[in-house]
């Protein structure tokens, strides 16, 4: 039986829908590398609230997460809200959920969404009972009403197994490194399924953007099973980066929210 402890803990509810389509036909979609300082504000900004780095910082200085609620007006929700992003995931016992077969976009709690934006962190921003992992991918998709839903998946280089996705990435990696633009547009068919391990469970809560403006009303799903990836794989997302300095923000309150788990 799954407990609910408000604030902390994971809760028995009725599984919400979730299904990655398994057949993409054709994809076009903007990877953003959120550890670039020269992030462009334009439509990476509305999709997933990331701004150029030269606003904001992630050290322990004027600009850092601390002071992000005070910088602009317009990002006081990341200094005074009540349910931002990312926390620290506390486990507890698991309420079953199936992954199901679907045709192509991922549907969370009935709403549909469309994949929008793939970025990484380095080194995470969520962990797992306090513990941080090398890198975590963020999948930002939209609803029409601009509604975001974020599936996470973290990584490590613990077995120096190579990541797939980091993998078939790599070319557009190399086309972004040293260079000051952000983005890289991948125009060839994807499946972005394929990057979720479906025998995974998952964790499900409401929180916000992990930059800012911090914008709240974010469906965060944390993918349980660590992915793997290796350490050259970790330095090449580092090449991307105009700085090789962290960029995840610290765990936040988790206030009277409530994490679930869902067990596949």
């Amino acid at each position: 039986m799954a407990r609910a402890r408000r604030g902390r803990q994971n809760a028995a509810a009725s599984p919400p829908s979730l299904a990655l389509q398994l057949q993409v036909a054709s994809l076009v979609i903007v990877f953003v590398f959120a550890f670039s300082s020269a992030i462009t504000p334009t439509r990476a900004d509305h999709v997933e609230g990331h701004m150029s780095h030269e606003m904001f910082g992630y050290e322990n200085d004027a600009t850092g997460p601390a002071k992000w609620g005070s910088l602009h007006k317009e990002w006081a929700v990341c200094g005074d809200g009540k349910k931002q992003s990312p926390i620290d995931i506390t486990t507890v016992e698991p309420q079953k959920l199936k992954w199901k077969d679907g045709n192509s976009k991922l549907t969370v709690q009935g709403k549909e969404y469309t994949l929008k934006q793939v970025h990484w962190h380095e080194p995470s921003e969520h962990t797992i009972n306090g513990t941080r992992f090398d890198a975590e991918m963020h999948m930002v998709h939209e609803d029409p009403s601009m509604a975001r839903a974020v599936v996470s998946v973290l990584l490590s280089t613990k077995a120096g197994q190579p990541n797939a996705v980091l993998t078939e990435m790599a070319p557009h990696f190399k086309n972004l490194a040293g260079k000051e633009k952000a983005e890289e547009e991948v125009k060839e068919p994807v499946d972005p399924s394929t990057w979720v391990d479906k025998t995974s469970g998952y964790y499900r809560y409401d929180g916000s953007l992990t930059t800012p403006p911090c914008t709240e009303g974010v469906i965060w799903t944390i993918m349980s099973k660590i992915g793997d990836a290796s350490k050259e794989q970790i330095d090449l997302l580092k090449t991307v980066a105009t700085t090789v300095e962290p960029n995840a923000r610290p765990a936040q309150k988790l206030n009277d929210r409530i994490v679930r788990y869902f067990e596949v």
